[in-house]
């Protein structure tokens, strides 16, 4: 008898966990802001005093960490261990093991974060790095290729095109770049740039600007 209300707990327990949790494209303080066959963009802002729901990461992805905030999280299951530091750029492919937990803001601003999923499987060989001043390899990965990048005051950058889609993310406010047809002016600000389309950076602002350029395979 002990044995089977033991295993009735446990079941039970496991149900509970399987419910309480959400894929994070589903947790209401990532919002989903693009999509397509190539990326999924969340955008995450977690106010002060706030705590997401249990979520669970299990798609290739990349974290840009776009506040210095004070946080925290509790974890059911973790691959390895994050740093949320600002302006952290990371990769992380969750092939073997998922991270399932929930993170709460401890401090007096907002936590922002932007969650890049890569959900595609089949992976081409793209053009070689890109060199030059501007552009900081941070990682090299079987889904993206992700660089730092710092384009200075009043200056063009033409790259051409690529063989891969590329997603360019503002990792600093002040600055107007245009690209694409677009403008990203503050930090979490991005646009989306399909494979084989002319890739031109335009720094519009007098200071250095801040981008994170991501390559996708």
């Amino acid at each position: 008898m002990r044995r089977i209300i033991v295993c009735m707990v446990l079941s039970v327990g496991l149900s509970y966990v399987s419910q309480a949790q959400v894929q994070v494209s589903r947790e209401p303080r990532h919002h989903k802001v693009f999509e397509n066959a190539w990326v999924r963009i969340l955008d995450v802002h977690i106010p002060p005093g706030d705590t997401s729901l249990w979520h669970k990461h299990s798609t290739p992805s990349v974290f840009l960490i776009l506040s210095n905030t004070k946080t925290g999280s509790q974890v059911k299951i973790e691959p390895g261990k994050p740093s949320f530091a600002d302006g952290n750029i990371w990769f992380e492919g969750f092939y073997d093991t998922p991270r399932i937990h929930r993170v709460w803001n401890a401090d007096d601003h907002e936590f922002h974060v932007i969650d890049m999923e890569l959900p595609h499987q089949i992976h081409k060989t793209i053009d070689p790095p890109l060199g030059g001043d501007a552009f900081h390899l941070l990682f090299d990965e079987k889904p993206v290729r992700g660089y730092r990048v710092s384009l200075t005051g009043k200056k063009d950058l033409h790259i051409g095109a690529r063989k891969g889609a590329v997603v360019i993310v503002s990792v600093a406010d002040g600055e107007d770049v245009k690209v694409y047809h677009s403008e990203l002016r503050k930090r979490g600000d991005y646009v989306f740039v399909p494979a084989g389309s002319d890739l031109d950076l335009q720094n519009a602002g007098e200071g250095d600007a801040k981008l994170a350029v991501m390559e996708l395979k």
